[in-house]
């Protein structure tokens, strides 16, 4: 027994009030190391940038593929880190759920905080579709691979590759 484990025994009556550590422990460290690889891959992506090899970097594009998933990732253990630190106490009634919530967020915040975001989704979601339709609506230039003089209306295919 713990001496936590002691105390809210003493308190609140028999159960196990000693809360997931393998959860606490791992949910932070996926977080925060997560985080670090971005930066580090953030910064690998500037030097190639900067080396103007971004573009043909085989290893850095196949790793910037797998790379989308990390802020899933990352979202996914502060959740876990977050409701199984605070949501055990509440089930258990230790904790009242109106004191499970922030004190200082209003409703007010809350319905401004909603309709920023409604607002911000609606304006990359206008801009999104203004580039998808002006681009997809352009004429394919001509092939830059191709020899000289294969540039004419006949001959030419449109490229699928970018």
């Amino acid at each position: 027994m713990t001496p936590l484990q002691n105390q809210y025994s003493a308190r609140y009556g028999p159960g196990d009030y000693v809360p997931n550590v393998f959860i606490q422990y791992w949910g932070m460290r996926v977080m925060a190391y997560l985080g670090g690889l971005v930066w580090v891959f953030s910064l690998w992506g500037l030097w190639l940038l900067w080396r103007k090899r971004l573009e043909t970097s085989r290893l850095f594009l196949w790793c910037a593929t797998w790379a989308v998933i990390t802020p899933f990732l990352m979202n996914t253990a502060g959740w876990f880190l977050t409701e199984s630190g605070r949501q055990p106490w509440i089930v258990q009634g230790i904790m009242l759920t109106k004191n499970g919530i922030s004190p200082t967020a209003s409703f007010t915040y809350l319905i401004i905080s909603v309709i920023a975001f409604i607002a911000i989704y609606l304006c990359l979601a206008g801009l999104f579709l203004v580039f998808m339709l002006r681009y997809s609506r352009r004429e394919p230039g001509p092939d830059p691979t191709a020899p000289a003089g294969a540039g004419d209306a006949e001959s030419r295919v449109p490229s699928m590759l970018y």
